[in-house]
Formats: C-alpha cells, structure tokens, sequence
C-alpha cells in the first residue's frame, strides 16, 4: 500500500534552495571509501515480509516499493559488517547497513538526508550514540534525567534521542550520496555502527511520512519535506557478513 504524496512545491524554489543547501553542507561531505563497501553490501540476500501489528503502519516487503514523501524506496537487505569501506566501528563493534533501491519520482533534485530523516536508526538493537559517553548499553533508570516512576515511554524517549541519523552511501561506487536526482534509480545504503553485545537474526525497522511544509509558522524557512508520522514499519532479516574477507563478500 502507497501513502499518498502532498502537493508539489514550486519548482523553481525548490531548486535553488537546494543549490544553497548543497553548497552550505560541501565541508561535510565523506570522501571515496573503499570498494569493500560494495562486497560487503551486495553478497547478501533479502528478508521477508511482516505482519503489521499497528494498523497506522503498513508492512515493510522486501522487494516492494513504498511512497515516502518524493521518493519510491524498496528495501533489499540488512547486513552486518566488520567494516564497510572507511567507516571503522570501535574495537569490538561492528557496522550494520539498511541497503534500499530509492529512485526520487519528483521533478527536481532531493537531499539525501531528507530520505534519512525518514528513516530513523533502529531502537533498542545497540546502535551507537553520536556522543561516545552517552552510550545505548546505559540502564535508562540509571540517567537521572529519567523519572523510573514514568513509565518505560519515557526511558525509550530518552534512548532515542541520542541514536545518530544514517551515513549513506552509494552501494554502486562506494561514495556519499547527498543528492537525488529525479528518475534516476540509486542504490544506497543506510549505515550505523552496532554495538558487538548486540546478538539476533533481525532488526525492527521504521520509516516515517514525509509532509511537505509550504509555509512553516515555526521557522523562516519554507517549503520542505518533513518526518511526520509512521508510515511502515517490520522486523529486517540480517545476514551476518562479520569474520568474511573481502573476496568472500563479492
């Protein structure tokens, strides 16, 4: 099932605030990684389908494409992986990838970040915080900026604020991807690094709505894509790709 898009902005608006935008982020774009990325992403095998337990949240399918906002994505696989190109968990950690066919269906070019903050990190499964000293593994009772009389809403309210957004790359030549382009179909992968504790066979996923905002009454700026609500939600089959050298990836 498709969610509806909202309304088209003005196309040439939209261009030239992503020329600005484009321009502002340059001195954060990653550099080529290595081709091992491409191995270690391509040499696994797709999960299977979900029975929604929300009946806001539609099912994630593996090979079917779903409407989010200005983009048709199709989820593939999930891996796990010492490495990935130049992205080096910590000792003991590893690296664990969302791979998606995305192809933007609007008619001007889309950042690939307003796709990434429709995807935010999976919850409760170890991924590692942006801060090093705010770690996942922490007991939330133990924070004391969380009441343990309030319940467990707020201790994962506090879990998941500290879960960083995804780096994605281009599977096809292992660089950063920051722009899609209209009709054009990218492969890309969405990665976070995992902490080693973390054991299973699959990870909850979740994709969020994206509205367009043509007049923002919070902020100056307007016209924008923005999460709103779940959209899609399942469990992701992971292939476990960690102690496998670079040929045996291929």
């Amino acid at each position: 099932m498709k969610h509806a898009r909202t309304g088209g902005p003005d196309i040439a608006f939209r261009v030239g605030r992503r020329v600005v935008s484009a321009v502002a982020d340059d001195m954060s774009t990653m550099q080529r990684v290595g081709a091992g990325v491409v191995a270690a992403l391509v040499a696994v095998s797709p999960f299977g389908a979900w029975n929604k337990v929300e009946a806001q949240a539609d099912p994630i399918v593996a090979g079917t494409a779903v409407e989010v906002g200005p983009f048709d994505v199709t989820v593939l696989r999930a891996v796990l992986a010492d490495e990935l190109g130049s992205l080096v968990p910590a000792p003991g950690n590893h690296m664990f990838a969302v791979v998606a066919d995305v192809v933007n269906t609007g008619d001007v070019p889309e950042l690939s970040s307003t796709l990434g903050n429709a995807v935010p990190a999976p919850e409760g499964v170890g991924i590692v915080a942006l801060d090093p000293f705010a770690g996942l593994d922490t007991d939330a009772s133990a924070d004391p900026s969380v009441d343990p009389s309030a319940g467990s809403d707020e201790a994962e309210d506090a879990e998941e604020a500290e879960l960083p957004s995804a780096t994605i790359l281009n599977v096809k030549d292992a660089t950063s991807t920051r722009v899609l382009n209209p009709g054009v179909t990218y492969q890309i992968a969405l990665i976070w690094e995992q902490s080693g504790e973390w054991t299973g066979d699959e990870i909850p996923l979740r994709v969020l709505e994206l509205a367009w905002i043509d007049e923002s009454r919070l902020s100056l700026d307007n016209g924008y894509w923005l999460p709103a609500d779940l959209a899609f939600e399942g469990p992701i089959k992971v292939k476990d790709n960690r102690g496998m050298s670079e040929e045996g990836q291929a």
